[in-house]
């Protein structure tokens, strides 16, 4: 075959592949196209999806489900909600939990502090309507609200009506819905928060209860409006409503479980709807175990315990000894100058001249402190911060490590602090094992609950320490229980001793005017800030509107919120 048919046919062999790519491509993107648009509606209904946000001031979550409120009921089935939702804790005025509610952000971002809204920083954290109207430039949004300061807020609305109350809240928002194409609307209502000023926030307080109601009608009122909509089957609407916090009430004792969920002031309610979500429900979480009994309050110098000397050998730490202390402790003053808690030395007297060991509180936490047979001066280890009112387990251990022997403090089972002790020498001595006030001089007295005392002859590893910490009772299935050589439930309820149910059964005896005393708490509840995550907050909510509204959620916009899907 010569070299120009070799050509040809070369050329017309490209030429075929490129013809017959060009028709394969083609065909697929004909049938791509022709898929997505039989069976893809979102971008039919992208532009019509749209807001209705009713904010509530006042209303307390759980106010708001003990009342007849049959219109609210009404759309739960198809609802994301809570009655257990939060509020900024700290907030001290209304706007706080406005800036919250509107922005996305809390107030250590949005600083607004005061209803005065000055030193604010709205600038770097903006109403979240302008977020939207960056995204969308077309989107409408109308307000109504009979505040000012809320009013002011609402930077970035097309419409922001000051009317007279509630009453004409409604009817601006019924108006607007009738005939208006607005993106987002919202209605601000203040008669809830205003009658529990008056009266209390519960509804064992009728115009609170009333008014809880009224605004349950308005808000059947508002939805028969949107739904009567000449488009609403062409749009897709999500409702939010929404408490901005709820306010002052005392709970009964046996409502309240120490934790964020009995500050009635924080306690709101959100609910999210729309017809295509599934109901879900989002409850309190866990927030501890539960600790009951009765045990003693050693306050002052009078009430007090010890394990005599003649038993006390056992609770001896030498130079080779391991040891872990664990105790329970339910102060009763936020702040104290260390008085002794538990203790074995012969005096706990300013310039600490004894040797032995004692547990003391100072300030708002707790420490170890020490002298030994060849130390010059005294040693104390940090223990961590905890509440007045709360049962906190504190833990010190004494370990061996490459030859060395450390002290580590524990609170609630979390590491806080570690000091060699090595050079410490014995601290052995032949006093009593103390409870309470621990004579001496120089230092103050005590004022607390003390209980679950454990002292292992054994360094017991960092991860026991944690799982066992929050437990209000250890048993046989405690890993490290044969190294018990002191265990004080001390929940005894009467008698005057606390007893040893370990294998040596060295009973604390009672000293002076003692009396068991009922309780009933939680043992180690999370942190607010742990449990906050768990339930929707007010600051979420412009997380979930542009959420809705499809509009990208920029890291540059440092929004705290987190969007809550119905599954």
């Amino acid at each position: 075959m010569s070299m120009m048919k070799k050509y040809k046919l070369l050329i017309g062999l490209i030429a075929t592949i490129m013809i017959t790519a060009i028709f394969s491509c083609n065909k697929e993107f004909e049938r791509t196209i022709e898929d997505k648009n039989a069976s893809d509606t979102t971008t039919v209904k992208y532009g019509n999806r749209k807001i209705l946000y009713l904010v509530v001031d006042g209303a307390r979550g759980q106010s708001v489900l003990d009342a007849n409120t049959p219109n609210i009921d009404a759309i739960l089935p198809h609802a994301i909600y809570t009655w257990v939702g939060l509020s900024d804790p700290e907030a001290t005025e209304n706007a706080t939990n406005w800036a919250d509610m509107l922005t996305g952000v809390k107030k250590d971002k949005h600083k607004v502090s005061t209803d005065a809204l000055t030193n604010n920083n709205l600038q770097n954290y903006p109403i979240i309507f302008n977020r939207i109207k960056e995204a969308s430039g077309k989107s409408k949004i109308v307000t109504y609200t009979s505040s000012a300061v809320f009013k002011s807020l609402n930077t970035g609305a097309d419409v922001s009506s000051l009317v007279a109350d509630d009453d004409a809240v409604k009817a601006g928002l019924i108006s607007n819905l009738t005939s208006d194409t607005a993106t987002v609307v919202v209605g601000h209502f203040t008669g809830v928060n205003a009658a529990g000023a008056a009266s209390g926030y519960d509804v064992s307080f009728p115009a609170y209860k009333a008014a809880i109601e009224k605004f349950d009608t308005s808000v059947g009122e508002i939805l028969a409006a949107l739904k009567k909509r000449p488009d609403y089957n062409n749009e897709q609407w999500m409702v939010v409503i929404a408490s901005s916090a709820g306010g002052q009430y005392t709970l009964p004792s046996n409502a309240d479980d120490q934790t964020i969920f009995s500050q009635p002031k924080v306690n709101s309610f959100v609910i999210y709807y729309a017809p295509t979500y599934n109901k879900r429900i989002l409850t309190k979480p866990f927030t501890g175990n539960r600790y009951l009994g009765k045990t003693i309050r050693f306050k002052g110098e009078d009430v007090r315990a010890q394990v005599d000397a003649a038993d006390a050998d056992v609770y001896n730490i030498d130079d080779t000894t391991k040891v872990t202390i664990e105790l329970k402790v339910k102060k009763n003053e936020d702040k104290f100058f260390w008085p002794s808690v538990l203790g074995k030395r012969n005096e706990w007297s300013s310039g600490h001249p004894s040797v032995g060991w004692v547990i003391y509180l100072e300030e708002d936490y707790w420490y170890f402190e020490w002298r030994g047979t060849k130390d010059v001066d005294y040693h104390q280890c940090r223990g961590g911060s905890f509440t007045k009112g709360k049962w906190t387990n504190l833990t010190a251990k004494i370990e061996v490590r490459n030859g060395q022997r450390f002290v580590r403090t524990y609170t609630n089972g979390s590491f806080n602090n570690e000091l060699e002790i090595t050079g410490s020498g014995s601290l052995a001595n032949s006093n009593p094992l103390k409870l309470g006030f621990l004579n001496g001089n120089g230092h103050g007295v005590p004022d607390v609950y003390v209980s679950d005392i454990r002292f292992f002859k054994f360094s017991v590893p960092d991860g026991m320490i944690g799982n066992y910490a929050c437990q209000t009772s250890i048993d046989q299935s405690h890993p490290y229980f044969n190294f018990l050589v002191g265990y004080w439930p001390a929940t005894d309820g009467n008698g005057n001793i606390m007893a040893d149910i370990s294998s040596q059964a060295h009973d604390f005896k009672f000293q002076g005017t003692y009396a068991w005393e009922s309780f009933n708490d939680l043992i180690c509840p999370p942190a607010p800030e742990t449990l906050a995550i768990f339930v929707p907050q007010t600051s979420d909510i412009p997380a979930q509107i542009i959420n809705w509204l499809k509009i990208a959620n920029k890291q540059t916009w440092g929004l705290d919120g987190r969007v809550w899907l119905d599954q």
